[in-house]
């Protein structure tokens, strides 16, 4: 998790410096807000433990789930245009955040570029995830989209060197249905259908992927050129 918080070839006195600025383990309750919309932002984050959604009030009243950040992951750049949050920011469960203040980030980026270079990388990799979010939500079935979550959601926990072929969802099935644009009870009819395929098997928020080649071709994946074989 080094990476997270104090990017890895950064020379000692830049490791020190960095160090100094961050502020780290930021414990964030369940169900408590980090920032709201609209909000002057303060820093950058990056998520070490638990995970987070992202929300915005949509025109016609309803709050609308727009990210999922787990760790290894930025969140906060939607303020770096005009220092405003598009977006509020909610734990789903009890975590810990490194916060980078906006007000040294730039100068700091300045005099060390090994942290520049990282920092984009990782906003590269958060702008990449938002292109797999459109895709979620387009032209596929119900239980294609709850597929296509689950692999990408178990991709990203392998990216930050997490266990991906079980693990505990902290996202409600509620709130799943919200970020993919579906009914409730439509989630619940896919997960049923998924594991009744031999995909997954789920008890409460425990999830287990048992075969994820057929989960990927039942979200309708066509990439050959990666090897997603999980070690059992």
């Amino acid at each position: 998790m080094r990476e997270l918080c104090l990017p890895a070839g950064l020379r000692p006195d830049e490791v020190s410096e960095l160090d100094r600025m961050i502020q780290k383990k930021q414990q964030v309750k369940v169900d408590q807000y980090l920032f709201h919309e609209g909000d002057i932002a303060q820093a950058i984050y990056a998520v070490r433990v638990g995970s987070f959604k992202s929300f915005r009030l949509r025109e016609d009243g309803v709050w609308q789930i727009v990210g999922i950040h787990l760790p290894g992951e930025l969140f906060g750049m939607d303020a770096l245009a005009d220092q405003h949050h598009r977006v509020s920011v909610q734990a789903m469960e009890t975590s810990n955040v490194c916060a980078l203040p906006l007000a040294e980030l730039a100068s700091l980026s300045i005099r060390i570029p090994t942290l520049g270079r990282q920092i984009m990388r990782m906003t590269s990799r958060e702008l990449n995830t938002s292109y797999e979010n459109h895709e979620l939500l387009g032209r596929r079935s119900a239980q294609e989209r709850v597929a296509l979550f689950l692999c990408r959601y178990a991709d990203r926990r392998r990216n930050s060197g997490l266990k991906a072929d079980s693990f505990d969802m902290a996202i409600s099935r509620q709130d799943l249905s919200n970020y993919l644009g579906l009914q409730l009870e439509t989630v619940s009819r896919a997960f049923r259908q998924l594991k009744d395929s031999g995909c997954i098997t789920a008890s409460r928020s425990l999830l287990e992927i048992k075969d994820i080649n057929k989960l990927r071709e039942l979200a309708g994946f066509c990439d050959k050129t990666t090897d997603y074989a999980y070690q059992q």
